[in-house]
């Protein structure tokens, strides 16, 4: 299986998205306190480069990296602010493998896109090498009732409390054909929740109790068949009220409040206490990482990786109410306002920083909606919020307001050794607005230079314009609303 391009993907981490929430808190006291029905999230998953949301009213957001199509937007390029994906409706769950995401409806199907899920298309006359397939549904799960996902294999509860292991393959007649493998897990009954770890399943009943069953057959080098099944053995045999898995470490929540580790690759035959945890709630895994909430709302972290590491709590994480991890180094929240927060060393997720990468919590951004003379437009390329401003790649909305967008070069430049920048120019209605790219920016309106602070930063591969400065130097009325995120360009019916 491939592994992330992180050379690739350490480019988002430079991003400077100040982003801002607009989701609420818990259903009832959030809606009576701001007297509002926005949608909450119910359900957050990350892989090692994107993150992807279910919202009470249904719907499925996704953002950040994009190579394989994981965003859900049929392309590849890197979405810094999330999209809404289209065809998802009655979403109640999502998961994400490295770079692909999962949803399961109300009724029980599950989707899928991204990574082995969604292939290349060729020939699209507007993203002739950036255009991804869309959603799949996976026809071998049906009743589900919950998922869970590694890096490249899920597994999903069905609602009689039996299991199924999925995960892509190639075709052997085509091997640029993928097609889903599915194994139905024998002996499990019951199950609360289920997580695979190495080559072991770890099975979490309703009674408190932890199986082990072995779900991987290392002779053929695939999971077991259902007749290979053996019985389940029990690992703990009660008490247990969470569980959660990266790779082949495993750690439960005992009821009580502390944490418990095990390890599917070795012989050790019980799991361990984990030393000064205690007070936890509800616990989740990253990269070679554990996320624990506690009782008292906050947010605690332990790198375990690093024998040396000893848990700390997140800054600025307080009133938290919800917890999800990521396959990569992003954690995520709900607060007790019902905002959504992200955080981690390396943001791969795009969720966003004007902090660069200092791993302090922010908030996630909601979908940008564009009205442009009162018509919907929508546009392949990532808007990026920098700094409390509004960017867009020149390939968004200029076309359709009319505006024609030009790319020169600038004489040389003696302050800067002679150099020649490149030189943006829009142009509407007789005015044109020029942004020579130097450091500083220099905006020009007609040919005569301003004061204006400007810059055009290269993200999600493409040059980003600073769309209220333009519009406004254009007379063209421009309004956005940061708490719906509905940005309305031009004229209004």
């Amino acid at each position: 299986m491939k592994k992330l391009n992180r050379k690739v993907a350490y480019m988002l981490v430079m991003i400077l998205l100040a982003v801002n929430c607009t989701v609420l808190g818990s259903a009832g006291a959030a809606e009576a306190a701001n007297g509002d029905s926005r949608p909450i999230p119910v359900s957050v998953a990350g892989g090692s480069g994107h993150g992807v949301a279910a919202w009470n009213d249904g719907s499925v957001t996704a953002w950040g990296y994009n190579k394989s199509g994981q965003v859900g937007d049929g392309t590849s390029v890197h979405q810094l602010v999330p999209k809404q994906v289209a065809g998802l409706t009655d979403i109640v769950q999502v998961a994400a493998g490295d770079h692909s995401s999962f949803a399961l409806d109300k009724n029980g199907d599950v989707w899928a896109w991204g990574d082995y899920y969604s292939p290349y298309i060729n020939g699209d006359p507007l993203l002739p090498y950036q255009k991804r397939g869309g959603l799949i549904q996976l026809e071998g799960l049906k009743d589900v009732a919950s998922l869970a996902f590694t890096r490249y294999s899920g597994v999903a509860l069905h609602k009689n409390g039996t299991a199924t292991i999925w995960h892509p393959a190639s075709n052997p007649d085509d091997p640029l054909k993928m097609f889903v493998k599915y194994f139905p897990v024998k002996g499990v009954k019951n199950a609360k929740s289920m997580v695979i770890a190495g080559h072991e399943a770890l099975i979490l009943g309703d009674d408190g109790s932890v199986g082990m069953l072995t779900v991987y057959n290392s002779f053929y080098d695939r999971y077991r068949l259902e007749r290979e099944f053996r019985e389940v053995k029990p690992l703990v045999t009660s008490s247990i009220a969470g569980i959660a898995a990266n790779w082949s470490e495993v750690f439960l929540l005992h009821e009580n409040g502390t944490v418990l580790r095990w390890n599917g690759n070795t012989k050790q035959q019980a799991p361990v206490a984990v030393k000064g945890l205690k007070d936890i709630q509800e616990i989740r895994t990253g990269f070679n990482r554990l996320f624990m909430l506690k009782n008292d709302g906050t947010v605690w972290q332990w790198n375990y990786y690093n024998p040396t590491a000893k848990p700390f709590q997140v800054k600025g994480l307080t009133g938290i109410t919800a917890l999800w991890g990521s396959n990569g180094y992003t954690g995520y929240a709900t607060n007790k306002d019902g905002k959504l927060l992200a955080w981690g060393e390396g943001k791969y997720q795009g969720s966003g920083s004007p902090n660069e990468n200092d791993g302090n919590p922010v908030f996630v951004q909601s979908p940008l909606s564009w009205t442009v003379n009162g018509q919907k437009v929508t546009f392949y390329g990532s808007s990026a919020i920098v700094k409390g401003k509004l960017y867009v790649p020149y390939s968004s909305v200029f076309e359709a307001l009319g505006i024609k967008v030009k790319r020169g070069q600038s004489n040389s430049d003696p302050k800067h050794g002679n150099h020649r920048f490149p030189v943006w120019s829009f142009s509407y209605g007789g005015n044109t607005v020029s942004i020579k790219s130097s450091d500083p920016a220099v905006v020009l309106v007609n040919g005569k230079a301003t004061r204006e602070d400007a810059s055009i930063p290269f993200l999600a591969d493409s040059s980003m314009f600073p769309l209220e400065l333009i519009t406004s130097k254009l007379g063209i009325p421009m309004s956005w609303n940061k708490t719906t995120g509905e940005v309305i360009l031009g004229k209004t019916p």
